[in-house]
């Protein structure tokens, strides 16, 4: 089954004379399941393409359709309310809230669309993680690896459709990288949780199913 379509995406800035071309004409398919690395030096376009993916931007040309629903076609508060629903965001500077604890962080995307929380699911996710034990604590108290866990679980707590990661081990150290790197993977693996990580480095790109490479904003 396709989770996510990308057709002919263009992202363009500027005029004519000094027309920047960040994603240049950019067709993808991932299915339900799958682990993508979209692998590229800094300026290549992997970061414009996620942002689109993840419709926190508008292309210039081309559509994204994520579980039959083109994004383009959602105003505002429709592709708000469906980004909170269906796409799980990790960012490399974790975004969490420091005045709310570990399980509040967790559970807020499904509180703003006033889910309903599957105690279970949740209970599975924070035991994978090793957060279980740490609910209570307020986010400065983690270390940087184990807020990376709680923007891990905040993404997986809604069931998104679609998990995106933006360089999730940038912030982090060798060791910590490899751990956040396994349990990304074994989240996948666990909740067939489709996954696309962007990344600059070739040796974690080769822990995904597929490795996408992209240069001057295409897929090479």
């Amino acid at each position: 089954m396709v989770v996510l379509e990308a057709m002919h995406l263009k992202k363009h800035y500027g005029t004519a004379s000094n027309l920047i071309k960040a994603l240049d004409g950019v067709n993808l398919t991932v299915k339900r399941g799958e682990f993508v690395a979209i692998e590229g030096t800094s300026g290549s376009g992997k970061s414009t393409l996620l942002n689109l993916i993840g419709g926190l931007d508008v292309p210039t040309e081309g559509a994204v359709v994520i579980n039959g629903c083109e994004l383009s076609k959602l105003s505002d508060d429709h592709l708000t309310v469906f980004r909170r629903t269906n796409i799980g965001f990790i960012f490399q500077d974790y975004n969490l809230i420091p005045t709310l604890n570990v399980y509040e962080n967790v559970i807020l995307p499904v509180e703003l669309d006033h889910g309903k929380i599957d105690e279970d699911y949740l209970i599975s996710i924070l035991e994978m993680l090793d957060l279980h034990v740490k609910q209570t604590k307020l986010i400065n108290q983690l270390s940087g690896g184990q807020q990376q866990r709680v923007a891990i679980a905040r993404a997986l707590a809604t069931k998104p459709a679609i998990i995106l990661a933006d360089e999730p081990t940038g912030n982090l150290d060798s060791k910590t990288s490899s751990t956040v790197l396994e349990l990304l993977r074994l989240s996948n693996q666990r909740y067939k949780q489709t996954l696309i990580m962007i990344t600059h480095n070739p040796d974690i790109a080769k822990l995904a199913d597929r490795i996408i490479r992209i240069e001057d904003g295409k897929i090479v």
